[in-house]
């Protein structure tokens, strides 16, 4: 059996590589006939229906797709099929209300986790109040939403897709309708590129691609796969910042692309959309920061949500000064992805900080101003915690704040040895601010 469907499908292949379209559409009939469960054979009659201009039998085929991609928990795939069906006809509206009736939410989000809950206090001074609510056409406002910690159920109870899944039926419909676009790529091609502005993210359809930090140079690192069914790119259509990773597709690859200003119009008309958005950008950026910063996984869950809603993700070009020696201790910055150099006022460099550092905690710690200057070398993502939340939250915790004190000493230290060795004045301990010594 399986000897004769390989020569059914070489027969198909050879039809469509000619142009024959009508027999090639015949040829894959037989090939789905003789396997209903060969999807590439339905996707091909499709597209070959469409290409000879059969555009009822087309939609038809492609409804059967979509039908059966999305029932095998194929978000992605059913949802560009969704979309070849908007290319033929732009009034179309059955496979989105299908695909949003399987994979929206099934009930209404969970209240507030720290409603509750009264803030956490500080050891000099009250917490800042929470932002006002962000309005309702902004994307990439501040992000002081709830972190959801359980995958919402679906309508059908197919498992949930991050973020799509948070929202209602009618949302899901209005961006499978209006926000998405049909993206191919070529194995080898470049999806997005470190460096470059970003007004759009992807979600990968099919096939794998490679993230690389520093592609086509002598540094040239790859630090992750991403498969069929991730999304990529959030952070820069939230943040309006530059790419942080160039993303170069290892196979094939098909993926739906979503473009700030499309988005924006979702949001205008649907505002839960944007705060499950931000949500989802907020729950991920979390997820990293507790891998990338031991300082971070000692600390209680309670406290860990109470930090995920005060922190601010901040982009920053290359050479970008994020603190400026002298500065006020205002904020610690947690460096989640990219490099950046630290200067004392003399010149000297200190060591580069990367992926997983904190800077700016001694200015907090001691409640005076910066004693360097930390600038972005290449693209930086950094998320700024108010100085009052870190010593509220990170301190209390004695594992924690045992490990940023030692830290924040070791950079004392280093600065003191500079301000010697240069004549700069030394400003004399008072003994306000923690102690260092451990």
């Amino acid at each position: 059996m399986a000897d004769q469907i390989r020569e059914l499908k070489d027969k198909a292949q050879a039809l469509t590589a000619k142009g024959k379209l009508p027999a090639a559409i015949e040829a894959w009939q037989r090939v789905l006939a003789a396997s209903p469960d060969e999807l590439v054979a339905l996707q091909k009659i499709g597209d070959l229906q469409a290409k000879n201009g059969q555009k009822p039998e087309a939609i038809a085929t492609y409804e059967r797709l979509a039908d059966r991609y999305a029932t095998n928990g194929l978000f992605f795939k059913a949802s560009a099929v969704c979309r070849l069906v908007l290319a033929l006809d732009p009034t179309h509206s059955k496979i989105q209300a299908q695909i949003a009736s399987l994979f929206a939410r099934a009930k209404a989000p969970p209240p507030p986790l720290l409603a509750n809950r009264p803030s956490p206090p500080s050891p000099q001074a009250a917490p800042t109040a929470a932002p006002p609510p962000p309005p309702a056409d902004a994307i990439e406002a501040d992000f002081d939403v709830e972190i959801e910690v359980e995958p919402p159920e679906t309508l059908s109870g197919l498992p949930s897709i991050p973020l799509f899944s948070t929202l209602t039926a009618e949302e899901l419909k209005e961006i499978l309708s209006t926000a998405m676009e049909v993206r191919s790529f070529a194995a080898g091609e470049a999806l997005v590129r470190e460096g470059a502005p970003g007004d759009s993210m992807f979600a990968l359809a099919e096939g794998d691609a490679g993230v690389f930090r520093g592609w086509k140079t002598e540094v040239e690192r790859r630090v992750a796969t991403a498969q069929a069914g991730e999304i990529l790119g959030e952070v820069a259509l939230l943040t309006r910042g530059p790419r942080l990773a160039t993303v170069v597709a290892d196979t094939d690859c098909v993926a739906l692309e979503i473009r700030r200003d499309a988005m924006a119009k979702v949001v205008r008309r649907f505002p839960h959309v944007g705060v499950a958005l931000n949500q989802f950008h907020r729950e991920r950026l979390l997820a990293n920061a507790l891998r990338a910063t031991p300082v971070l996984r000692a600390m209680s869950e309670p406290d860990k949500r109470a930090l995920a809603l005060a922190f601010k993700p901040c982009t920053f070009a290359d050479g970008v000064k994020i603190i400026a020696e002298g500065d006020a201790p205002e904020a610690v910055h947690m460096l989640l992805r990219g490099t950046c150099a630290v200067s004392h006022q003399s010149g000297a460099r200190y060591p580069d900080m990367h992926e997983g550092d904190l800077f700016g905690e001694l200015s907090v710690l001691m409640d005076k101003p910066a004693t360097a200057t930390v600038s972005a070398l290449g693209p930086a993502l950094t998320l700024k915690i108010p100085g009052d939340t870190f010593k509220a939250l990170v301190l209390r915790d004695p594992t924690a704040a045992l490990a940023v004190k030692k830290v924040a000493a070791q950079r004392l230290a280093r600065t003191l040895q500079l301000d010697r060795r240069h004549g700069a004045a030394a400003e004399p301990d008072t003994g306000a601010g923690p102690d260092l010594r451990v």
